[in-house]
């Protein structure tokens, strides 16, 4: 069917592994993304929260 020569082979693999490093950093970084999203909603609750049982 396809005779692939060893070179490109290793192009094709860095290529595979260049494309599973960014899907993987991309969803890591959306996670980070949405953590740190999380946080500064809790932090704005928390604060607005002390600020009501102050008055």
């Amino acid at each position: 069917m396809f005779d692939i020569d060893q070179e490109t082979w290793i192009y094709l693999l860095i290529i595979a592994v260049f494309l599973a490093y960014f899907l993987w950093n991309s969803r890591r970084t959306k996670k980070l993304r949405k953590n740190r999203k999380n946080r500064n909603f809790r932090k704005r609750y928390f604060e607005k929260k002390h600020e009501n049982s102050n008055q």
